[in-house]
């Protein structure tokens, strides 16, 4: 999709790894009501935004997010 910087790739990523905070789902629906198309692709993935962000990440577990990242610089072979 043309148009879309750096961050709004990230914030995507972290929507798609289901990692993303109450901030960044409200900023993929204001990015998916400027980008009628990445709703369509979305949606076509089976991933349609509900209303809020799902409630299981209120807790922050620094461990499983020290992993998680760890084993995606491992297969990105950044480290």
């Amino acid at each position: 999709m043309k148009g879309l910087s750096m961050g709004d790739w990230s914030l995507i990523a972290r929507y798609l790894q289901d990692e993303a905070s109450q901030t960044d789902f409200d900023g993929i629906c204001d990015l998916v009501e400027r980008n009628p198309t990445l709703r369509e692709e979305l949606e076509m993935l089976g991933l349609g935004l509900s209303n809020s962000a799902p409630t299981h990440h209120d807790t922050f577990n620094a461990d499983t997010a020290f992993i998680r990242l760890n084993d995606r610089l491992k297969k990105e072979k950044l480290i």
